[in-house]
């Protein structure tokens, strides 16, 4: 690409850039001109500051979008961003469901959060809405021209106010509303009657051990609220995306009413696919998440889905809880959620790439380019002129084991703790200013935007 070196850029960036569409990382020059990536070049380029990072890739900032800052008050938005920024993560998308019985489902609730992100987030944050169980349906519109990058829903009840279980009426009418907007509406599908029964038989039975949370959400109960959903989407026109799959038959569902027209995209989370069931009677509450855990079966199956492209991207469903809530006698009592926000991109990079499994451009498909597309972020998720001057400097060759006392996380735990991995993330940089670099995370509250679809 030719251009005027006469002036020069505010930063300069030389090193193995990992650019949109190519299987490996080439070295050349990235310049950055207010923010953004003002051209990719070969040749040297002039600017106030260079940054030669060697052969240490430069990627694009990941994007997690599935991210729950306030699902533990202990956390919230300032927190959530910062371990994020650790873990190379420049945008992610924070879920509705906030505490305490605040869910963003009004326009004036979704302009207050937005408001808050300006204040609190250390890297960019888009944002779900949701709606309620019953009522008016008009909020959603409003909620779309407010700036909402999806909506959230559920077929299970978690919380009666902030998370309830939408009935099929209401899901029919609502996908109607949404289709209008363009936007996605995200799903977390699992038939309600079914885990409810097989909780209350298990309880009732004394089986309570942490493996009985997996063994009493069984697969069926994914595929049966999966199958529905997308028969909803199939008679409405939405575009349902479907969100931590835990089985392979959800995204099997998926890419066969893709294929008969429906709007439809699903994603599973770094858990799914580096940890199984075992993990439970291992770990106890720390492994407890909702989907819970599968078997190794599924955990391969779930790879060669990522590998054929019929997984569209992955996500962290970061939802943390402290120790004593996680850790309790009887394993339904257990708070479900992992922390995941720090360990998204280098974690699913070692399993991923340095493992052999997926390409680098897959990988950047997964957690980049993917999600940034799906959302209509149209500045996110490439190294390429015009798109926001966030990446990440990684060194591919460098081998750590996750630390719980060295995470950014208030509540200081993981079930990833011990693990090692091949790849690691050295600094962040969020349009072209550095947030993250020498274990230490430089951004501060209010550096980060709100980043709405476009």
């Amino acid at each position: 690409m030719s251009m005027d070196t006469n002036e020069p850029f505010d930063l300069a960036v030389k090193g193995r850039l990992a650019l949109p569409g190519a299987s490996t990382a080439s070295t050349g020059w990235m310049g950055i001109q207010n923010g953004r990536i003002a051209t990719i070049s070969g040749e040297p380029l002039k600017a106030k500051k260079i940054l030669d990072v060697g052969s240490h890739l430069v990627l694009p900032g990941f994007v997690d979008a599935h991210v729950h800052c306030r699902s533990c008050l202990d956390e919230g938005i300032t927190a959530t961003t910062t371990a994020a920024a650790a873990g190379g993560t420049t945008t992610l998308i924070d879920m509705p469901f906030d505490k305490p019985d605040r869910p963003v489902n009004t326009s004036a609730r979704l302009r207050t959060k937005i408001a808050d992100i300006a204040q609190e987030a250390v890297i960019d944050v888009g944002l779900y809405a949701t709606f309620p169980a019953r009522g008016p349906l008009d909020e959603i519109a409003a909620m779309n021209e407010a700036g909402a990058a999806g909506y959230k829903v559920s077929t299970i009840e978690v919380d009666p106010v902030r998370f309830p279980r939408i009935p099929d009426g209401r899901f029919v009418e609502a996908f109607q509303e949404i289709a209008r907007t363009g936007r996605p509406v995200a799903a977390h599908q699992e038939n309600q009657e079914i885990i409810f029964s097989e909780a209350e038989r298990f309880i009732a039975d004394g089986r309570t051990a942490p493996i009985d949370h997996a063994l009493s959400r069984p697969a069926v109960a994914e595929a049966e609220a999966a199958g529905r959903l997308l028969e909803f989407a199939y008679w409405t026109g939405a575009h349902l995306h479907m969100v931590h799959g835990t089985i392979p038959r959800t995204f099997d569902l998926i890419n066969w009413n893709r294929s008969q027209g429906v709007k439809a995209s699903g994603e599973t989370c770094l858990q799914y696919l580096l940890l199984t069931q075992d993990a439970l009677t291992k770990m106890g509450g720390r492994a407890k998440c909702n989907p819970p855990l599968r078997t190794q079966e599924d955990v391969d199956g779930l790879w060669e889905r990522i590998v054929d492209g019929r997984i569209d991207i992955v996500t962290s469903d970061h939802s943390p809880y402290p120790l004593y809530r996680k850790e309790t006698a009887n394993i339904f009592d257990a708070y479900a959620g992992i922390p995941g926000a720090e360990t998204l991109g280098a974690l699913l990079y070692s399993a991923g790439v340095s493992e052999g499994r997926i390409g680098l451009n897959r990988f950047l498909e997964l957690v980049c380019s993917g999600p940034a597309d799906l959302f209509g972020f149209a500045h996110k998720g490439r190294l390429a002129p015009g798109m926001d001057a966030d990446f990440v400097i990684f060194d591919p060759d460098a081998t750590w084991q996750v630390d719980d006392a060295r995470l950014h996380y208030k509540v200081g735990v993981s079930p990833y703790q011990g693990m090692t991995a091949t790849g690691q993330v050295e600094s962040t940089w969020l349009r072209g200013s550095c947030v993250f670099e020498n274990d230490l995370v430089t951004g501060a509250a209010g550096g980060g935007q709100f980043v709405r679809p476009e």
